[in-house]
């Protein structure tokens, strides 16, 4: 019995798939959003993507790493050197849609942030917005994001 026990325990514990990293947030420069990254030894990169939220048909705009740099801010529609694109029917923002950004790694994924152009347009100096639960967001200051994406890495 004690046997079993402790298979059915491993069984659970191999099925869970890593957390995902709240290492993503948001930002304007020079009136456009841009992708800020904070530092994680447990997460890097190697594919970034925005898309439409409850939009038909859905469109993205998806870049890959294949063997680019390391990035820590993109701003959107721009592709970093090394970088190359791979879907990219998204290519510009509409006011009033909500869109999705998100990182993926190879251990780890980051934490979508939702996001609209006037949430992002909107935010003061300093300030980043970032996942806060399901689908909401908030604004908050990089300072805070880069404390809490720390602690969680």
């Amino acid at each position: 019995m004690g046997v079993l026990t402790t298979l059915v325990a491993l069984a659970g514990l191999t099925a869970c798939s890593p957390a995902e990293k709240p290492v993503l947030a948001l930002r304007v420069v020079d009136g456009q959003p841009a992708l800020v990254m904070a530092e994680c030894a447990e997460f890097t990169a190697d594919r970034i993507s925005v898309y439409t939220v409850d939009v038909t048909p859905a469109q993205s705009w998806t870049i890959d790493r294949n063997g680019g740099g390391e990035v820590t801010n993109v701003t959107l529609f721009e592709l970093p050197a090394g970088w190359t694109p791979d879907e990219q029917t998204l290519t510009a923002f509409e006011p009033g849609t909500e869109y999705s950004v998100a990182a993926y790694g190879d251990r780890h994924n980051a934490v979508p942030v939702h996001f609209t152009l006037a949430e992002v347009t909107g935010l003061g100096p300093d300030r980043v917005l970032v996942h806060e639960g399901q689908t909401q967001r908030k604004a908050v200051t990089e300072t805070a994001f880069r404390d809490k994406a720390k602690k969680a890495c």
